[in-house]
Protein backbone atom coordinates (compact mmCIF):
# COMPACT_ATOMS: atom_id res chain seq x y z
CA UNK A 1 0.00 0.00 0.00
CA UNK A 2 1.35 3.40 -0.89
CA UNK A 3 -0.39 6.71 -1.31
CA UNK A 4 1.17 9.86 -2.72
CA UNK A 5 0.30 13.16 -1.10
CA UNK A 6 1.50 16.45 -2.48
CA UNK A 7 2.43 18.74 0.41
CA UNK A 8 2.30 22.51 0.49
CA UNK A 9 0.90 25.23 2.74
CA UNK A 10 -2.33 25.33 0.78
CA UNK A 11 -5.54 23.26 0.63
CA UNK A 12 -4.71 20.93 -2.25
CA UNK A 13 -3.89 17.23 -2.34
CA UNK A 14 -2.96 14.78 -5.02
CA UNK A 15 -3.56 11.13 -4.27
CA UNK A 16 -2.02 8.04 -5.75
CA UNK A 17 -1.87 4.35 -4.93
CA UNK A 18 0.43 1.70 -6.32
CA UNK A 19 2.36 4.32 -8.28
CA UNK A 20 1.08 7.63 -9.59
CA UNK A 21 -2.63 7.07 -9.91
CA UNK A 22 -4.04 10.56 -10.35
CA UNK A 23 -7.04 11.84 -8.46
CA UNK A 24 -8.00 15.41 -7.62
CA UNK A 25 -8.83 16.79 -4.22
CA UNK A 26 -12.39 16.22 -3.10
CA UNK A 27 -14.61 19.20 -2.51
CA UNK A 28 -14.91 20.23 1.11
CA UNK A 29 -17.38 17.99 2.91
CA UNK A 30 -17.24 15.20 0.31
CA UNK A 31 -16.57 11.52 0.95
CA UNK A 32 -14.36 9.34 -1.25
CA UNK A 33 -14.42 5.54 -1.21
CA UNK A 34 -11.90 3.40 -3.09
CA UNK A 35 -11.06 -0.29 -3.09
CA UNK A 36 -7.36 -0.65 -2.32
CA UNK A 37 -7.27 -4.47 -2.43
CA UNK A 38 -6.31 -6.98 0.29
CA UNK A 39 -9.79 -6.46 1.76
CA UNK A 40 -8.98 -2.81 2.47
CA UNK A 41 -10.99 0.20 1.39
CA UNK A 42 -9.81 3.78 1.42
CA UNK A 43 -12.29 6.08 3.13
CA UNK A 44 -11.51 9.77 2.74
CA UNK A 45 -13.18 12.95 3.91
CA UNK A 46 -12.15 16.58 3.65
CA UNK A 47 -13.40 19.67 5.43
CA UNK A 48 -12.17 23.08 6.51
CA UNK A 49 -10.55 23.55 9.92
CA UNK A 50 -8.07 26.19 11.07
CA UNK A 51 -8.76 28.15 7.88
CA UNK A 52 -7.32 25.35 5.78
CA UNK A 53 -8.47 22.17 4.10
CA UNK A 54 -7.98 19.12 6.31
CA UNK A 55 -8.29 15.65 4.85
CA UNK A 56 -8.46 12.35 6.69
CA UNK A 57 -7.71 9.10 4.87
CA UNK A 58 -8.17 5.70 6.50
CA UNK A 59 -7.73 2.20 5.15
CA UNK A 60 -10.17 -0.26 6.65
CA UNK A 61 -12.09 -3.44 5.91
CA UNK A 62 -15.23 -1.85 7.41
CA UNK A 63 -16.16 1.36 5.59
CA UNK A 64 -18.92 2.21 8.07
CA UNK A 65 -16.45 1.95 10.94
CA UNK A 66 -14.02 4.07 8.95
CA UNK A 67 -16.59 6.81 8.52
CA UNK A 68 -17.41 6.77 12.23
CA UNK A 69 -13.72 6.98 13.13
CA UNK A 70 -13.21 9.93 10.81
CA UNK A 71 -16.20 11.74 12.37
CA UNK A 72 -14.72 11.16 15.83
CA UNK A 73 -11.35 12.47 14.68
CA UNK A 74 -12.87 15.65 13.26
CA UNK A 75 -14.83 16.20 16.47
CA UNK A 76 -11.69 15.93 18.59
CA UNK A 77 -9.75 18.17 16.23
CA UNK A 78 -12.50 20.79 16.21
CA UNK A 79 -12.53 20.80 19.99
CA UNK A 80 -8.82 21.59 20.01
CA UNK A 81 -9.25 24.34 17.41
CA UNK A 82 -11.91 26.02 19.55
CA UNK A 83 -9.31 26.43 22.29
CA UNK A 84 -6.21 27.26 20.24
CA UNK A 85 -7.34 29.44 17.33
CA UNK A 86 -6.50 33.12 17.71
CA UNK A 87 -9.00 33.91 14.95
CA UNK A 88 -11.93 32.90 17.19
CA UNK A 89 -12.65 35.76 19.64
CA UNK A 90 -14.11 33.28 22.13
CA UNK A 91 -11.04 31.00 22.20
CA UNK A 92 -8.72 30.77 25.17
CA UNK A 93 -5.84 32.16 23.09
CA UNK A 94 -7.86 35.21 22.04
CA UNK A 95 -8.87 35.88 25.63
CA UNK A 96 -5.23 35.62 26.73
CA UNK A 97 -4.14 38.10 24.06
CA UNK A 98 -6.86 40.58 25.03
CA UNK A 99 -6.11 40.61 28.76
CA UNK A 100 -2.48 39.47 29.05
CA UNK A 101 -3.45 36.88 31.65
CA UNK A 102 -5.69 33.83 31.67
CA UNK A 103 -6.65 32.13 34.90
CA UNK A 104 -7.46 28.41 34.90
CA UNK A 105 -6.30 27.91 31.28
CA UNK A 106 -7.70 24.83 29.51
CA UNK A 107 -5.51 21.74 29.62
CA UNK A 108 -5.04 21.77 25.83
CA UNK A 109 -3.74 25.33 25.92
CA UNK A 110 -1.31 24.54 28.72
CA UNK A 111 -0.07 21.52 26.78
CA UNK A 112 0.57 23.47 23.58
CA UNK A 113 2.10 26.45 25.39
CA UNK A 114 4.36 24.09 27.30
CA UNK A 115 5.59 22.41 24.12
CA UNK A 116 6.04 25.77 22.40
CA UNK A 117 8.14 27.18 25.23
CA UNK A 118 10.21 23.99 25.43
CA UNK A 119 10.96 24.15 21.70
CA UNK A 120 11.78 27.86 22.00
CA UNK A 121 14.27 27.09 24.75
CA UNK A 122 15.93 24.24 22.83
CA UNK A 123 16.19 26.34 19.65
CA UNK A 124 17.45 29.46 21.45
CA UNK A 125 14.35 31.34 20.38
CA UNK A 126 14.36 30.43 16.69
CA UNK A 127 10.78 29.35 17.35
CA UNK A 128 8.82 31.93 19.31
CA UNK A 129 5.05 32.25 19.66
CA UNK A 130 5.33 35.90 20.74
CA UNK A 131 6.02 37.14 17.19
CA UNK A 132 2.28 37.89 16.91
CA UNK A 133 2.58 41.72 17.13
CA UNK A 134 5.04 41.78 14.22
CA UNK A 135 3.09 39.28 12.13
CA UNK A 136 -0.21 41.04 12.74
CA UNK A 137 1.35 44.35 11.69
CA UNK A 138 2.40 42.85 8.36
CA UNK A 139 -1.01 41.25 7.87
CA UNK A 140 -2.76 44.58 8.45
CA UNK A 141 -0.74 46.51 5.82
CA UNK A 142 -1.76 46.89 2.17
CA UNK A 143 0.27 44.70 -0.17
CA UNK A 144 2.83 44.71 -1.57
CA UNK A 145 4.67 46.22 1.38
CA UNK A 146 7.45 48.75 0.86
CA UNK A 147 9.92 48.98 3.74
CA UNK A 148 10.23 52.72 4.25
CA UNK A 149 11.73 54.27 7.44
CA UNK A 150 8.33 54.67 9.11
CA UNK A 151 7.54 51.01 8.60
CA UNK A 152 10.94 49.95 9.89
CA UNK A 153 10.32 52.00 13.04
CA UNK A 154 6.93 50.33 13.50
CA UNK A 155 8.51 46.89 13.10
CA UNK A 156 11.21 47.73 15.65
CA UNK A 157 8.60 48.82 18.20
CA UNK A 158 6.75 45.53 17.80
CA UNK A 159 9.94 43.45 17.74
CA UNK A 160 10.64 44.81 21.24
CA UNK A 161 7.60 42.83 22.42
CA UNK A 162 8.97 39.51 21.14
CA UNK A 163 10.47 37.18 23.72
CA UNK A 164 9.21 33.78 24.80
CA UNK A 165 10.87 34.15 28.22
CA UNK A 166 8.26 36.79 29.04
CA UNK A 167 5.50 34.16 28.95
CA UNK A 168 4.81 32.68 32.39
CA UNK A 169 3.05 29.33 32.39
CA UNK A 170 1.69 27.85 35.60
CA UNK A 171 -0.97 25.27 36.33
CA UNK A 172 -3.47 27.90 37.44
CA UNK A 173 -2.61 30.76 35.06
CA UNK A 174 -0.69 31.90 32.00
CA UNK A 175 0.62 35.47 31.89
CA UNK A 176 2.15 37.70 29.20
CA UNK A 177 4.56 39.81 31.20
CA UNK A 178 4.95 42.76 28.84
CA UNK A 179 2.13 45.18 27.99
CA UNK A 180 0.77 44.70 24.44
CA UNK A 181 2.37 41.27 24.05
CA UNK A 182 0.40 38.63 22.14
CA UNK A 183 0.97 35.05 21.10
CA UNK A 184 0.24 33.15 17.91
CA UNK A 185 0.07 29.38 17.92
CA UNK A 186 -0.14 29.25 14.12
CA UNK A 187 3.27 27.54 13.95
CA UNK A 188 2.44 24.69 16.32
CA UNK A 189 -1.31 24.38 16.90
CA UNK A 190 -2.07 22.84 13.51
CA UNK A 191 0.40 20.07 14.20
CA UNK A 192 -1.08 19.52 17.65
CA UNK A 193 -4.58 19.32 16.16
CA UNK A 194 -3.39 16.69 13.67
CA UNK A 195 -1.94 14.66 16.54
CA UNK A 196 -5.32 14.86 18.28
CA UNK A 197 -6.99 13.49 15.16
CA UNK A 198 -4.55 10.56 14.94
CA UNK A 199 -5.14 9.77 18.61
CA UNK A 200 -8.89 9.64 17.95
CA UNK A 201 -8.43 7.33 14.95
CA UNK A 202 -6.26 4.96 16.96
CA UNK A 203 -8.78 4.95 19.79
CA UNK A 204 -11.41 3.94 17.24
CA UNK A 205 -9.28 0.97 16.15
CA UNK A 206 -7.91 2.39 12.90
CA UNK A 207 -4.51 0.95 12.00
CA UNK A 208 -3.79 2.70 8.67
CA UNK A 209 -4.46 6.42 8.26
CA UNK A 210 -3.09 9.75 7.10
CA UNK A 211 -4.21 13.23 8.12
CA UNK A 212 -3.12 16.23 6.05
CA UNK A 213 -3.77 19.74 7.33
CA UNK A 214 -2.33 22.00 4.65
CA UNK A 215 1.27 20.87 4.90
CA UNK A 216 1.23 19.21 8.33
CA UNK A 217 0.79 15.45 8.02
CA UNK A 218 0.88 12.41 10.23
CA UNK A 219 0.61 8.82 9.06
CA UNK A 220 0.06 5.54 10.83
CA UNK A 221 0.75 2.33 8.95
CA UNK A 222 0.59 -0.52 11.47
CA UNK A 223 3.49 -2.89 12.04
CA UNK A 224 3.85 -4.16 8.46
CA UNK A 225 6.95 -2.50 6.92
CA UNK A 226 5.46 -3.12 3.47
CA UNK A 227 2.72 -0.57 4.14
CA UNK A 228 3.57 3.12 3.91
CA UNK A 229 2.47 6.47 2.50
CA UNK A 230 4.43 8.37 -0.14
CA UNK A 231 4.43 12.14 0.31
CA UNK A 232 5.30 14.63 -2.42
CA UNK A 233 7.13 17.87 -1.58
CA UNK A 234 6.29 20.85 -3.78
CA UNK A 235 9.04 22.52 -5.80
CA UNK A 236 9.29 26.07 -4.35
CA UNK A 237 10.15 27.48 -7.78
CA UNK A 238 7.22 25.77 -9.51
CA UNK A 239 4.50 24.93 -7.02
CA UNK A 240 2.52 23.02 -9.66
CA UNK A 241 5.08 20.21 -9.60
CA UNK A 242 6.89 17.98 -7.10
CA UNK A 243 10.58 18.31 -6.25
CA UNK A 244 10.81 15.19 -4.08
CA UNK A 245 8.84 12.21 -2.83
CA UNK A 246 9.38 10.87 0.70
CA UNK A 247 8.22 7.63 2.31
CA UNK A 248 6.23 8.06 5.51
CA UNK A 249 5.41 5.29 8.00
CA UNK A 250 4.19 5.88 11.55
CA UNK A 251 5.66 9.35 11.45
CA UNK A 252 4.82 13.02 11.03
CA UNK A 253 5.97 15.54 8.47
CA UNK A 254 5.58 19.30 8.06
CA UNK A 255 6.62 21.64 5.27
CA UNK A 256 6.83 25.42 5.64
CA UNK A 257 7.55 27.61 2.64
CA UNK A 258 7.78 31.22 1.53
CA UNK A 259 5.97 30.65 -1.78
CA UNK A 260 2.33 30.80 -0.70
CA UNK A 261 1.78 33.78 1.65
CA UNK A 262 4.08 36.76 1.18
CA UNK A 263 3.82 40.49 1.83
CA UNK A 264 6.43 42.17 -0.39
CA UNK A 265 6.78 42.06 -4.18
CA UNK A 266 10.22 40.44 -3.93
CA UNK A 267 8.79 37.78 -1.54
CA UNK A 268 11.42 38.57 1.07
CA UNK A 269 8.69 39.35 3.59
CA UNK A 270 6.36 36.42 4.16
CA UNK A 271 4.35 34.75 6.91
CA UNK A 272 7.37 33.36 8.80
CA UNK A 273 9.12 35.86 11.08
CA UNK A 274 12.63 35.52 12.46
CA UNK A 275 12.06 36.22 16.17
CA UNK A 276 15.55 37.71 16.47
CA UNK A 277 15.07 40.39 13.79
CA UNK A 278 11.37 41.06 13.21
CA UNK A 279 11.80 40.34 9.50
CA UNK A 280 11.42 37.16 7.48
CA UNK A 281 14.49 34.90 7.31
CA UNK A 282 16.21 34.77 3.93
CA UNK A 283 18.16 31.50 4.00
CA UNK A 284 15.59 29.04 2.66
CA UNK A 285 12.45 28.90 0.56
CA UNK A 286 11.16 25.60 2.00
CA UNK A 287 11.88 23.56 5.12
CA UNK A 288 10.50 20.05 5.62
CA UNK A 289 10.91 18.18 8.92
CA UNK A 290 10.06 14.54 9.73
CA UNK A 291 9.68 13.27 13.31
CA UNK A 292 7.31 11.25 15.48
CA UNK A 293 4.63 13.89 16.14
CA UNK A 294 3.18 16.71 14.06
CA UNK A 295 3.30 19.09 17.01
CA UNK A 296 7.08 18.79 16.79
CA UNK A 297 7.43 18.92 13.00
CA UNK A 298 5.11 21.91 12.67
CA UNK A 299 7.16 24.02 15.07
CA UNK A 300 10.56 22.79 13.85
CA UNK A 301 9.78 23.47 10.19
CA UNK A 302 9.21 27.09 11.24
CA UNK A 303 12.25 27.26 13.55
CA UNK A 304 14.49 25.83 10.83
CA UNK A 305 13.95 28.89 8.65
CA UNK A 306 15.97 31.04 11.06
CA UNK A 307 18.89 28.60 11.44
CA UNK A 308 22.08 28.68 9.37
CA UNK A 309 22.81 25.28 7.85
CA UNK A 310 25.39 24.05 10.41
CA UNK A 311 23.04 24.92 13.27
CA UNK A 312 20.01 23.42 11.52
CA UNK A 313 21.90 20.18 11.00
CA UNK A 314 23.01 20.08 14.65
CA UNK A 315 19.62 20.92 16.19
CA UNK A 316 17.71 18.46 14.01
CA UNK A 317 20.22 15.72 14.84
CA UNK A 318 19.90 16.44 18.56
CA UNK A 319 16.12 16.03 18.26
CA UNK A 320 16.50 12.92 16.04
CA UNK A 321 14.69 14.51 13.13
CA UNK A 322 15.09 14.14 9.37
CA UNK A 323 14.87 17.18 7.15
CA UNK A 324 14.89 18.59 3.62
CA UNK A 325 15.53 22.26 2.78
CA UNK A 326 15.69 24.38 -0.36
CA UNK A 327 17.86 27.45 -0.76
CA UNK A 328 16.19 30.85 -0.82
CA UNK A 329 16.35 30.96 -4.63
CA UNK A 330 14.99 27.39 -4.79
CA UNK A 331 17.86 26.18 -6.96
CA UNK A 332 19.73 24.08 -4.37
CA UNK A 333 18.43 21.39 -2.05
CA UNK A 334 19.97 19.71 1.01
CA UNK A 335 18.84 16.88 3.27
CA UNK A 336 19.71 14.72 6.24
CA UNK A 337 21.28 11.36 5.53
CA UNK A 338 18.43 9.34 7.02
CA UNK A 339 15.61 11.03 5.11
CA UNK A 340 13.58 8.31 3.32
CA UNK A 341 13.82 9.89 -0.13
CA UNK A 342 11.97 7.94 -2.84
CA UNK A 343 12.65 10.34 -5.70
CA UNK A 344 14.22 13.76 -6.21
CA UNK A 345 17.77 15.07 -5.83
CA UNK A 346 19.14 16.60 -2.63
CA UNK A 347 22.69 16.92 -1.34
CA UNK A 348 23.37 15.13 1.95
CA UNK A 349 25.10 17.46 4.42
Amino acid sequence: MSTLHRVARRPFLKLAAGGLLAAGAAASGAWVMANRGRNLYQVRHERTLMQTSVSINVLTADTAAGRRAIAQAYARMAGAVSVLSRFDPASAVSRLNRTGRLDSPPLLLRQVLGRALEISSRTDGDFDITVAPVLDYFLAQPRPLVLDPAMRDAIAQREALVGYKSVSLAKDAVTLNRPDMAVTLDGIAKGFVVDQGIAALRAAGIEYALIDAGGDLRAIAGSDPGRYWNVGIVDPLHDSRLAAVLRLRNAALSTSGNYQVFFSADRRLFHIINPHTGYSPDRYSSVTVMANETTETDAMSVAGFSMPMPRLKQVMAERRQEWLVFSFDGKACWRSRGLPLVSGAAQVV
